[in-house]
């Protein structure tokens, strides 16, 4: 009787979670109110969906791209040296204080110039540089 019963007890577990997991497949694939379908993230939304880099003009992108390379460059090379920073044991205020200001106005630079030449800028809908630039 008990070989009876862990038999039910196992095939019924196994249907349930089975059914869970169909449900929780249907559930993902359909679109939730406020979403545009499936797979919605940030790459379908207004001017960064499909076609994004044929909504910009190439001339300015490439121009855009050969001209904020060395600021990239710097940017990440702040990164790198703040990270050594953060490391060190006890970390260097002061240190940590100015890359993190400097880190902040080569951003505003970068966003700056793209603005200037007319390309989306900014933290949320800004540029993807390594999208666009092929960095």
């Amino acid at each position: 009787m008990f070989k009876r019963l862990s038999k039910t007890l196992a095939i019924l577990s196994t249907v349930g979670v089975l059914a869970a997991g169909a449900s929780f497949a249907q559930n993902e694939t359909t679109s939730q109110p406020g979403q545009i379908g499936p797979g919605y993230g940030p790459m379908n939304r207004g001017s960064m969906g499909p076609g994004y880099k044929s909504k910009i003009n190439q001339q300015k992108v490439r121009a855009y791209c050969k001209e904020v390379y060395p600021l990239w460059q710097k940017m990440w090379q702040i990164r790198n040296e703040l990270r050594e920073l953060w490391s060190k044991n006890p970390p260097d205020w002061s240190a940590i204080e100015k890359k993190e200001e400097e880190l902040v106005k080569l951003r505003l630079e970068i966003r700056k110039k793209a603005y200037e030449m007319g390309l989306p800028f900014g933290p949320k809908r800004g540029l993807r540089l390594r999208r666009i630039c092929g960095w």
